[in-house]
């Protein structure tokens, strides 16, 4: 708590603004953007790759604070926490998901570009997330800390698991890639794996289905960035309309809801961009997808 203390020692409305745009950038909303451009505008080999292990690794910080069920800063002493701060902390404390978001979606971006320069912004981010946690009286250092140290060990992991020689046929892919996030969903729900779970697996299989590749200028990838975003907001915008509080929320139908919103990226976004000849490539997968 000294800690938190002593950084709002230089708080004002104006620090608090910016804090909030900077925690901000790891929001869900800006997240999936992120991961619809990194898969339709940037490598969809790279984006599907990304999507598998940020989504693994938010369920799996979703069940460790489950676990922990740990108390944040501002429920323990009210004072720390600072105007509109509330809303970006859903859940317990330990560990942080925007740090562990953070460093798990920088990382492996820094590692697919080999840019110095990336790595230094990369960086940046992060560390301005990890700081915004604390200045805003939502976690405390142990658990940014906590959030940094378990999306590093996801990335190791990921990164350890991409060397391994393992490449089953289509049809498994395709199986387990629907039946394991669903039997996990059902057998240890948290209070958002739906999201996590049914978005992961629609990026193992989609690409299956659907190849996609991002190529072309920067204003044809950012096409069909657009192309992408829009569709999977306008069909989150249609079932939230569409659907009781109470099926968006159970762990069934919501987890079929966000399986389709996530085929709408994976799927459906990919043949509209080819459709409207912003992308190249066969329509049926290939084994290059299966490599990703």
């Amino acid at each position: 708590m000294d800690t938190i203390i002593t950084l709002q020692r230089l708080a004002s409305p104006a620090l608090d603004r910016v804090m909030l745009l900077v925690t901000d950038l790891c929001s869900q909303e800006a997240f999936t953007v992120l991961l619809v451009l990194a898969f339709l505008a940037v490598d969809a080999s790279f984006g599907r790759r990304l999507g598998i292990v940020f989504l693994g690794g938010a369920y799996l910080n979703d069940v460790i604070k489950t676990l922990v069920d740990a108390p944040r800063p501002f429920q323990v002493q009210p004072e720390v926490l600072r105007p509109g701060a509330a809303d970006t902390a859903p859940g317990s404390s330990f560990p942080s998901g925007h740090a562990q978001s953070a460093v798990i979606f920088w990382t492996l971006s820094a590692l697919q570009f080999k840019r110095a320069w990336f790595w230094v912004v990369a960086g940046l981010i992060v560390g301005a997330v990890a700081l915004s946690r604390v200045y805003l009286g939502v976690h405390y250092p142990v658990d940014v800390l906590g959030g940094l140290a378990v999306g590093l060990s996801v990335v190791v992991i990921a990164q350890f698991a991409r060397r391994l020689a393992f490449a089953p046929g289509k049809a498994v892919i395709v199986a387990l890639g629907l039946l394991v996030p669903l039997g996990v969903q059902l057998l240890f729900t948290t209070e958002t794996s739906y999201v996590f779970l049914a978005v992961a697996s629609a990026f193992i299989v989609g690409p299956e289905f659907v190849a996609h590749r991002a190529a072309g200028g920067v204003i044809t990838r950012l096409g069909m960035g657009v192309v992408g975003v829009v569709l999977v907001a306008a069909v989150l915008s249609a079932t939230s309309a569409l659907m009781s509080e109470e099926l968006k929320h159970a762990p069934l139908t919501g987890y079929l809801r966000y399986l389709v919103i996530g085929l709408t990226g994976t799927v459906l976004a990919p043949l509209v961009c080819r459709w409207a000849r912003l992308s190249g490539g066969p329509v049926v997968a290939t084994g290059s997808a299966r490599r990703a």
